[in-house]
């Protein structure tokens, strides 16, 4: 299952800030020690970093990711049928982040095509969620549409030497999260808990104790 990754170092080793005035308990203590938690201070802006990298030490903010989604070999396991757990997925990301799809089906900035190729695979309409996904355009790379200016991940089944070096030129190589559905085919299943444990994060940034 996929962790978030530090946009500073690239380690996985991170964990969220909980900022105010916690109760300290011996539960605490043993999350501080062990890298789960660390303690933000009680001063709080509202543009504050939610996240914490234990290795480098650097902190971050993942409220504003942004997520890529390609469609074959991540959303749909084949033609007519999508992946384990890809309908929760779908409506999870399309209600709580700002997602872009990423696919070769939508590349001119239109989203009409992906959005019925996709239905194909499914009994359920997913319409409503599959609108909220927001179009790009590209020609070459798909790195070409993406904004490195903010956090992301981009789910994709491959990713190419060109987008490669471009990942890496921007030291975001871990933001891309490959999708191999043929070794992992309920993969989605834990992509959906990786972005569950992002929300999670959120909401418990500024709780006061």
């Amino acid at each position: 299952m996929s962790k978030i990754s530090c946009p500073n170092c690239q380690s996985k080793n991170t964990c969220r800030i909980q900022y105010g005035m916690p109760e300290y308990t011996d539960k605490l203590e043993k999350d501080i020690q062990a890298g789960r938690v660390h303690l933000g201070g009680c001063v709080i802006s509202g543009n504050d970093p939610n996240r914490y990298c234990n290795d480098c030490r650097a902190e971050f903010d993942t409220k504003a990711t942004n997520i890529y989604l390609d469609i074959d070999g991540v959303l749909l396991a084949n033609e007519e049928n999508l992946a384990i757990g890809a309908a929760e997925f779908i409506k999870y990301a399309a209600d709580n982040f700002d997602v872009y799809w990423l696919t070769t089906h939508c590349m001119d900035g239109t989203t009409d095509h992906a959005i019925e190729y996709l239905q194909r695979g499914s009994d359920e309409d997913l319409r409503p969620w599959l609108e909220k996904f927001k179009p790009v355009t590209w020609s070459l790379k798909k790195t070409e549409a993406i904004d490195f200016t903010k956090p992301f991940m981009w789910f994709d089944d491959d990713c190419f030497s060109g987008e490669k070096i471009d990942l890496h030129e921007h030291g975001v190589f871990n933001s891309w999260i490959e999708v191999n559905l043929a070794k992992y085919p309920d993969q989605m299943v834990h992509e959906l808990k990786l972005l569950k444990s992002i929300i999670a994060d959120q909401r418990r940034d500024h709780v006061s104790y």
